[in-house]
Parts: C-alpha cells; sequence; structure tokens
C-alpha cells in the first residue's frame, strides 16, 4: 500500500494553528515636554480616549439585578407621631362626648327654680374648641324650637353665655363667638326653604318664638327684628303670616315704642289690609285679627299664655283651686253619685 504523500507547507509567519502570534507593538507613552502648558497637557488624554459605546437595548429584554442578602425594606410599623395623634383624637372625642352628655342633662333639668343651680354647673364644663361650643349651640337651638312653651327659659340661658369665645379652627388668629354662632343658627332656620308638613310649620314657630325672646334679652338688634317683620309680610303666604303672629305677639310691646312707631304703624296697617282682602284662609285671618285686637288693647292678652312655672307657683295654683273646689270632707265620693241609665245613642 501506498505512503500518502505528505504535502509541502511554506513557511512563513503564519505556518499554522499552533503558530504563535507575532508580538504586539507597543506604543512608548507620550513624552511630554517641559515647554508645554498644563492645558495642553490635559486635552491629550482626552484625545487619545476611546469614542464611547451605545449599546442598544429593548424594552422587553429582562434585566436581572443582583440582590443583596441584607437588603433594606421600608419599615410597615406606622411613626411614633401618627399613633400618639390618633390617642389624642379618641381622647378629645371622648371629652366631647361626655360634655354633650352633661349638658343634654342640664337642658332636660332646666326649670327657673333651679336656673341658678344649673347655671353654675355649666360654668364648669370645658367647651374650648369650635366643635364644642357648635354642639353645645345645636343642642340649646333644637331644644327651644321643640319646646316654644320653655323658649323664654332656654333664651335666658343663652344670655347667660352670651360672651363665651373659643379659638377659631379655620382662622386661628380669630375666634368664635356664641353669640354670633347662634345667631347664624337662627338666621338659617328662617332662611331655610319650608315644607308644608306639620313638622317644618311647627320650626318654623318655634324658631321665630325663640328669636323673640333673645331680642327681648337684647341679644338681638332691633332692626334685624324690623327686617324679618317685613319678610314675612312679603311672603304673603298663610306659614310666614302664621309665623309673622307668633313674632309680634311675643315682641308686639317691645317694638310699639315712640322711636320705631312709624315702622309698626305701616305692618299693621298691611295686616288689616289683608284681613279685609279675604284671600288667606280663615284660620290665619283670625289669628291676625287677634294680633290686632292686642295691640288696640295695649298689649295686654285676654288670656295668660302660660309657660314655665316654679315648684312654688304650682303648689299656689293647686292650693286656689282647691280653695274653689271646696273642702275634702264636703265633696261628694263617688258612691254617692246617682248613677242613671244611659239614653239611646243613634248614629248617624
Amino acid at each position: 500500500m501506498a505512503t500518502p504523500q505528505q504535502c509541502p507547507v511554506p513557511a512563513g509567519p503564519h505556518d499554522g494553528m499552533d503558530a504563535p502570534p507575532p508580538p504586539r507593538e507597543v506604543t512608548p507613552p507620550p513624552q511630554i515636554s517641559e515647554n508645554q502648558s498644563k492645558e495642553e497637557q490635559m486635552k491629550e488624554p482626552m484625545q487619545r480616549m476611546e469614542p464611547r459605546r451605545i449599546i442598544n437595548m429593548s424594552v422587553n429584554d429582562h434585566v436581572q439585578l443582583n440582590k443583596a442578602e441584607n437588603a433594606w425594606k421600608p419599615s410597615t410599623n406606622k411613626p411614633v407621631w401618627s399613633s400618639q395623634l390618633k390617642k389624642q383624637e379618641e381622647r378629645d372625642s371622648e371629652q366631647t362626648k361626655d360634655l354633650l352628655k352633661k349638658f343634654r342633662s342640664i337642658l332636660n333639668k332646666l326649670t327657673p327654680e333651679k336656673f341658678e343651680k344649673l347655671m353654675t354647673q355649666v360654668k364648669m364644663l370645658t367647651i374650648d374648641t369650635e366643635e364644642r361650643l357648635k354642639d353645645v349651640i345645636d343642642l340649646t337651638f333644637e331644644k327651644a324650637i321643640s319646646e316654644p312653651a320653655f323658649s323664654e327659659i332656654y333664651a335666658k340661658m343663652c344670655s347667660f353665655l352670651n360672651g363665651l369665645k373659643v379659638q377659631s379652627k379655620e382662622n386661628p388668629e380669630c375666634q368664635a363667638d356664641f353669640r354670633k354662632l347662634l345667631l347664624n343658627r337662627c338666621q338659617k332656620e328662617f332662611e331655610k326653604d319650608k315644607d308644608i308638613n306639620e313638622e317644618e310649620k311647627q320650626r318654623s314657630v318655634g324658631n321665630i318664638k325663640f328669636v323673640g325672646e333673645l331680642f327681648k334679652l337684647q341679644m338681638i338688634r332691633e332692626v334685624v327684628m324690623h327686617d324679618c317683620i317685613m319678610k314675612l309680610l312679603k311672603n304673603h303666604d298663610d306659614q310666614s303670616l302664621e309665623v309673622l303672629c307668633k313674632l309680634l305677639s311675643t315682641i308686639g310691646k317691645d317694638l310699639d315704642v315712640k322711636k320705631e312707631k312709624h315702622r309698626v304703624d305701616q305692618c299693621f296697617q298691611q295686616m288689616e289690609k289683608i284681613v279685609k282682602e279675604r284671600k288667606t284662609s280663615s284660620r290665619i285671618r283670625f289669628m291676625m285679627q287677634d294680633v290686632l285686637d292686642l295691640r288696640t288693647n295695649n298689649w295686654v292678652p285676654r288670656r295668660v299664655i302660660q309657660g314655665p312655672k316654679t315648684i312654688d307657683q304650682i303648689r299656689e295654683q293647686a292650693k286656689m283651686e282647691e280653695q274653689m273646689e271646696g273642702p275634702h270632707h264636703l265633696r261628694p265620693r263617688p258612691s254617692d253619685i246617682v248613677k242613671y241609665p244611659a239614653a239611646h245613642s243613634t248614629t248617624y
């Protein structure tokens, strides 16, 4: 078998894979001349720097970051100041509830006989924020308009609280005044659109009665009351006229003075005209006629309007009624009363 002949390979610098690569030429470092300035020396390295490489990456490429074993994590616990603020708000809420509970109890016990004693308790209450002051006013206002017969005693309590001021929440540099907030509450109720239902009518009557009692205690200016009267006359509806009659019955005597007598005369002239035109219901006409007669009689009512009484007044009234009926031993007993058969009733 013939032996294959080896092909001759030409000799040269690249004579095979195992041949060592040629030696790289080493560029000698640049020689800095002593005569070169510092700026020229700084520019030469910048010129020899390689150009920047721009790497194009897609948005969809997934880049995985190295995770450290002790990496920082945000704390899940709430700051200490936030926890303290929440506790403070809870304490304030509990104190406000306790305050309103005590004040509501005082309102329920309020009578002419206990007035001075209960006002001493009101002085001890901590009404030091605008929110608490508004809550106290709301309780007093709702109590006064829901019980018009006792609006005089509630107005007297408001006169006692007149002058109470606390720091305003919206503007810390100003103060929230009890009188101003109370009158704003009354005005809001007065200007509210009324429905025809009976509940809203009772609220309107109770509000105007309370406003009249506040005026008598000089907590409302006279010009405000005249404006209310003119507005009620202009409305000319049954509900407004009914409220007008209640207001004039309460403060007519205080308004009918020489200084503003002409304004009262104008009001009563319009009332007489409304009665004569007979465009309102008969109930309202009779009510307005009663007010006209009241002024004619120098504001002396034909029957005394019963208001809150003291225990002594109640006992005195009971004693007078007992004297009028006679002694107990002369009263007929139930067994002495002769019973007659009931007559036949006819149903129609």
